[in-house]
């Protein structure tokens, strides 16, 4: 049971640049899109992947590229895809320190690079989580337990490296942030 899943869980799906038009999009296309292409990663259907006010925040907290006019570019899209990834586990200001340089980066080439890497650990982790986990009776609620301690574990670790590559930036001491 463990194993199916952890199957499906790495089966998740992405939005892929050849999906996205070359055109620019009204904000409540780019809603529409992300749904789209997204809704199979939602945990329940009513869950929102992005909203209006997300994007807004995102604009405000200057997260995001200044729009020009009400109309989204490619570039916008892109950089709205990495904000998605990296919010589901890091704090705002930290994907800010990442991402609001936002006229230096090429998010089109980080988000391909971000596919390519993320394609070649759903090659591994699933099966290395499965050997980990052995033979777990999810119906003990010890296991359970044990098992989503372990699985938190392994994401605290993960959070934790990206904030120390955060942290070391050049950026960081004028952020106020200190140096490990």
């Amino acid at each position: 049971m463990f194993e199916e899943i952890v199957r499906e869980v790495f089966a998740d799906h992405d939005l892929l640049p050849a999906d996205i038009p070359q055109l620019d999009l009204y904000m409540d296309q780019v809603l529409t899109l992300f749904d789209e292409h997204l809704h199979d990663n939602k945990r329940s259907p009513d869950d929102k992947l992005m909203t209006k006010t997300m994007i807004n925040n995102y604009s405000k907290e200057r997260l995001l590229l200044p729009v020009k006019g009400k109309k989204y570019t490619r570039q916008h899209i892109m950089q709205l895809l990495c904000i998605y990834q990296l919010k589901q586990n890091l704090l705002l200001s930290d994907v800010k320190a990442l991402t609001a340089r936002g006229d230096e980066i090429d998010f089109e080439h980080c988000y391909n690079k971000f596919l390519e890497i993320k394609d070649g650990l759903r090659q591994f982790i699933p099966e290395e989580l499965v050997k980990a986990a052995g033979e777990c009776d999810l119906n003990d609620p010890q296991t359970v337990l044990s098992l989503c301690l372990s699985l938190t574990a392994m994401s605290t670790y993960m959070r934790r490296l990206c904030e120390t590559i955060i942290d070391k930036l050049p950026e960081a001491a004028s952020r106020g942030t200190a140096e490990k």
